[in-house]
């Protein structure tokens, strides 16, 4: 009698979760070939107002954060909120990440950065160098640290990859961690030779060869 009551409960949540994932399926076949094309128009249009805006400087009517004022465009935090299944929603995450950045607002930046789903390689690793700013930015250096690292790795290439190692490097270096700001300036001595700070490169070297 008990055996049969249990196996009636798990019955029942088998099929409860059944019921789950059919609905979340059904949603997602919804959102993404019936919405999508229709909203992905709609963001688009935004978009574009937005990046407008950015490009003249004027970067609160950019982001358009502010609720309590009601204007007839999204902006791009707007745009993130309104169609975040879009890709014109992915992206202005990403711009809404800047923007935040540059109006001092770095924990939000970080927010925006760490949602901002990168499938190219450079705007990746810029991702992870502007997420790096920011926690520079509030003093946690160690994170700092950690999303410079990752940014440089992404794909090696002549401008990011040693601008990361160079930010990173000085963030060691800051943190008294002279090994290891060795090892990224010496990356970048031996594969970069044309970096824009080359001789800065060389001033930490010799100082920290002093150092140890």
């Amino acid at each position: 009698m008990f055996l049969t009551f249990e196996k009636k409960k798990i019955r029942i949540f088998f099929y409860s979760i059944i019921f789950i994932f059919i609905i979340g399926g059904m949603s997602f076949f919804y959102k993404k070939f019936f919405l999508s094309p229709y909203e992905e128009e709609k963001a688009l249009k935004e978009l574009t107002y937005a990046q407008q805006y950015l490009s003249q400087g004027l970067i609160n009517k950019a982001l358009n954060d502010n609720k309590k004022i009601k204007i007839n465009y999204l902006g791009f935090y707007g745009i993130v909120k309104k169609y975040p299944f879009t890709k014109a929603g992915n992206i202005s995450k990403y711009y809404a990440g800047i923007c935040y950045y540059k109006l001092g607002h770095y924990k939000e930046s970080i927010k925006m950065m760490k949602d901002f789903s990168a499938k190219d390689e450079i705007l990746y690793a810029i991702k992870y160098g502007i997420i790096g700013d920011a926690f520079s930015q509030i003093r946690n250096q160690n994170e700092a640290l950690k999303n410079y690292v990752q940014a440089a790795k992404t794909r090696e290439n002549e401008i990011t990859t040693p601008l990361y190692y160079y930010k990173a490097a000085l963030i060691a270096f800051s943190m008294k961690r002279y090994k290891y700001s060795k090892y990224f300036l010496k990356k970048i001595e031996k594969k970069y030779p044309f970096f824009l700070y080359k001789e800065n490169v060389t001033k930490y070297l010799m100082f920290i060869d002093n150092k140890l």
